[in-house]
């Protein structure tokens, strides 16, 4: 797994975690439900080979964007901040809408933006945990990972790893 790879995917994890955190401590707010709701959504999409073809597309026309055009990462950086802790996924593609170069970019694959954003985190998620599990093969599946998930990406280990350096240039 690449370093940011793994970032990504720690940072994915450790926003999951952040909600149980919530839940268990009491704060019960609009935000730690709708995390919630994200985990599910996580959980419940349902990776493809069609849908990894599209979103590699999408994931290079975005990074394609970002690079040629710095300001844009810029903005996409700024309209991510969330001092209230981890953007929901409406929250990261209202920021990704606010660009309409990237938008465009991924409905030409077939997503919308909303979608993009819960196929990224499941991706992370699932690729992070087959990793894990490869060094330790006791590692308990987390909740935000399908079985069916974690079969896709055990299967599309090699080129969904390979993903990596492609999700470095973009923020979701």
């Amino acid at each position: 797994m690449t370093g940011i790879s793994r970032t990504r995917a720690i940072a994915a994890a450790i926003a999951m975690l952040a909600v149980a955190a919530a839940l268990s401590a009491g704060q019960s707010t609009s935000a730690a439900n709708q995390q919630v709701a994200d985990v599910k959504e996580v959980h419940d999409y349902q990776l493809t080979m069609d849908k990894l073809n599209r979103f590699e597309n999408a994931a290079k026309a975005v990074k394609k964007i970002l690079a040629e055009n710095p300001s844009a990462q810029q903005k996409l950086d700024s309209d991510s901040q969330n001092s209230a802790g981890p953007n929901s996924f409406a929250q990261s593609a209202a920021a990704i809408d606010k660009q309409p170069q990237l938008t465009a970019a991924i409905k030409a694959s077939g997503f919308t933006t909303h979608e993009y954003v819960v196929i990224t985190y499941a991706l992370m998620a699932s690729e992070s945990y087959v990793d894990m599990k490869k060094s330790n093969p006791n590692t308990p599946m987390p909740a935000y990972v399908s079985p069916a998930n974690a079969a896709f990406a055990e299967a599309n280990f090699a080129r969904i790893q390979a993903l990596g350096p492609t999700l470095s240039g973009s923020s979701n």
